[in-house]
């Protein structure tokens, strides 16, 4: 009996989970990646239907949803990446989880701003 009140305390400990990372596991099941056109950046109002773009209107759109800022990221071999970053985590398109920001695999050059 004890050990299934440990074992359920720890199943209910990893069910509180942060809205932020919801919002990111939502926006990535609804994203869907097209090639950039023209350097434009789509940003839509919503993460809980089908959007499109690339990895930039990804990160704008989440942004608009839970704040933060988008940064412009070297990932080396000449491959530029845009993700979002907020409170010390890093929220990519290309990561089925958030990262810790000292975690993440890339140099971060500057925040960008949708003009």
């Amino acid at each position: 009996m004890r050990l299934i009140l440990i074992f359920s305390l720890i199943l209910c400990a990893s069910c509180s989970s942060n809205p932020d990372a919801e919002a990111h596991r939502l926006a990535l099941w609804n994203f869907n990646y097209e090639k950039d056109i023209d350097n434009e950046y789509r940003i839509y109002n919503y993460i809980d239907r089908p959007f499109f773009g690339d990895c930039e209107d990804f990160a704008f759109t989440l942004q608009k949803v839970i704040g933060g800022e988008v940064w412009y990221i070297d990932r080396g071999q000449a491959v530029a990446h845009a993700a979002l970053v907020k409170g010390g985590w890093v929220y990519d398109s290309i990561y089925k989880r958030r990262v810790s920001k000292n975690r993440y695999n890339g140099d971060f050059k500057y925040i960008m701003r949708a003009e």
